[in-house]
């Protein structure tokens, strides 16, 4: 008897802790929820203030072992012919609390398990048809207390009223999030999927992305896309196999990405009506951004493995390009306000509201060209079976004379902004009369010894005119070597000095200014 009166006490303290942990858990939750809905929308305020999107909690019904939660997102659809629209979406959240979820029942304690869709509504009517009445988003979250997560998100498959026009073959997610010592980190894996619209096919068939990140908020990041497709029935198709994305780095004191990428891809096909047009073999771009105390600097490294039109290989290349003292506070407005810096340079006018933020643009934009950023190539090369070229170039830019800003002579304007330029290469002749001899035989359907010949007496003719304007240096062991240099409004071509007016008015056509 008293061995019974023991397990009942015993159920009934585990069955009160139970409750109380619910119940404790429940109202955790709510605090963080409230929490969560303020830093979302502080960030999108910052990120995306011309949508007005307000994002909110429509309704939420705390109970002991289960809450349900109602959140509110409205933004303002300033396109409409009729003038600023405003539009809503309900997302529904199911929250069975911990320490034993009992939608999700498991004996390892647990925060709470997450269940969210989307409410069906006006705006989303025709969504919902397509996929059937259901939800066509939901995500499954079962989170523990130390943060660490599992997360699956659905998209259901949708169709459209006439099948034929519109298909989605549905995706699903998998993702495991793990927070230790202060360290987290995120794996997402992705099923296959397939869109086509009206005959337009969009697919691939894996995908996956791991992050990890640090407590000095330095991220490690692996993604890759096993075969992407874009095609057209019938028609072309691009298709990309053996992408990669890798990258070690940080967000910068200017709210930049800092660090070393690498982006790999193993093959770019593309086909018009089965026939091969492009073939791009082993591409790839490595990235190395680090800052200064004022500054962000990068270099891009791009190589091509090998490039093919219609069968022809053309080559193979590589090319280095550095960014240097690019103003870290300059580029970080720059960057944050792109749209205005495109209607500066359009010459759009700003509304009267916007007189401040133009004026604003302009003078980060004159403090940003007041560091001297620098621009280089260094080196551009190309080769094929019959040899090699070379370029180099470098532009360091400046602050224009105030009184030239206002210039109409746009000739002018921009050689006010430019400090110094310069540019040396080597191209090799034979080089050239393979790639121009391939030209004509893939633009001009010529056989392969007309367009040698042609090619030949091309390269040739160019080679002339350009040793008697002096474009050209010298030609050497079947090498041409050329150099432009520009510092202090003065052009040097070749060892050929004249003013930079002179030498835009030679390529000006009649009637520009």
């Amino acid at each position: 008897m008293k061995k019974s009166i023991v397990a009942v006490g015993v159920l009934v303290v585990l069955g009160g802790a139970w409750v109380g942990g619910a119940w404790y858990t429940g109202k955790m939750i709510q605090d963080q929820v409230n929490k969560s809905i303020v830093d979302a929308q502080t960030y999108i305020d910052k990120n995306a203030p011309e949508y007005q999107a307000k994002l909110s909690v429509a309704d939420y019904q705390r109970g002991i072992f289960s809450s349900t939660i109602n959140y509110q997102f409205e933004m303002v659809d300033q396109t409409s012919e009729q003038g600023p629209q405003k539009d809503s979406v309900t997302i529904h959240q199911e929250v069975s609390h911990g320490p034993f979820p009992l939608a999700k029942f498991s004996l390892i304690p647990k925060l709470a398990y997450l269940k969210t869709e989307l409410v069906k509504q006006d705006s989303l009517n025709e969504l919902f048809d397509m996929a059937g009445g259901k939800s066509p988003l939901t995500v499954d979250i079962l989170t523990s207390y130390s943060g660490s997560s599992d997360l699956k998100l659905v998209l259901e498959p949708l169709t459209g009223k006439d099948a034929n026009a519109f298909k989605f073959s549905g995706l699903v997610v998998d993702g495991v999030a793990k927070v230790l010592n202060g360290e987290e980190a995120v794996t997402l894996t992705s099923s296959p999927f397939e869109l086509n619209d009206e005959g337009r096919i969009v697919s691939y068939d894996a995908a996956k992305i791991d992050v990890t990140q640090n407590k000095a908020q330095e991220y490690q990041a692996t993604a890759s896309v096993g075969k992407f497709t874009i095609a057209e029935t019938d028609a072309d198709q691009l298709v990309m196999s053996g992408l990669t994305i890798k990258s070690n780095g940080k967000i910068s004191k200017f709210d930049l990405g800092v660090g070393v990428s690498d982006i790999e891809l193993k093959n770019v096909t593309y086909t018009v009506k089965q026939q091969p047009k492009l073939v791009i073999d082993n591409l790839l771009i490595s990235s190395n951004a680090q800052e200064t105390d004022k500054f962000i600097n990068q270099v891009v490294d791009t190589t091509i493995g090998q490039m093919s039109i219609e069968g022809k290989n053309i080559g193979s290349g590589s090319l280095k390009l550095k960014l240097d003292q690019f103003d870290g506070k300059a580029l970080q407005y720059l960057n944050q306000n792109s749209n205005q810096l495109t209607y500066l340079f359009l010459g759009i006018p700003a509304e009267e509201s916007a007189e401040q933020a133009g004026n604003m643009m302009m003078n980060n934009l004159m403090a940003f060209l007041d560091a001297n950023p620098v621009i280089s190539i260094a080196p551009f090369v190309w080769k094929n079976d019959k040899g090699e070229s070379q370029v180099n170039m470098s532009l360091t830019m400046m602050k224009p004379d105030p009184q030239n800003m206002a210039m109409e002579d746009m000739s002018q304007l921009l050689i006010s902004s430019i400090k110094s330029f310069s540019s040396n290469s080597k191209l090799s002749i034979p080089m050239l009369n393979e790639q121009v001899k391939i030209s004509h035989e893939i633009s001009d359907g010529m056989t392969a010894e007309e367009a040698q010949a042609q090619a030949t007496e091309s390269v040739q003719q160019m080679v002339s005119l350009g040793l008697a304007q002096k474009m050209i240096s010298k030609v050497d062991d079947n090498t041409i070597t050329s150099s432009f240099n520009y510092a202090d409004g003065v052009i040097d071509l070749n060892g050929q000095k004249m003013p930079a007016e002179q030498f835009i008015n030679l390529f000006m056509m009649p009637g520009m200014e």
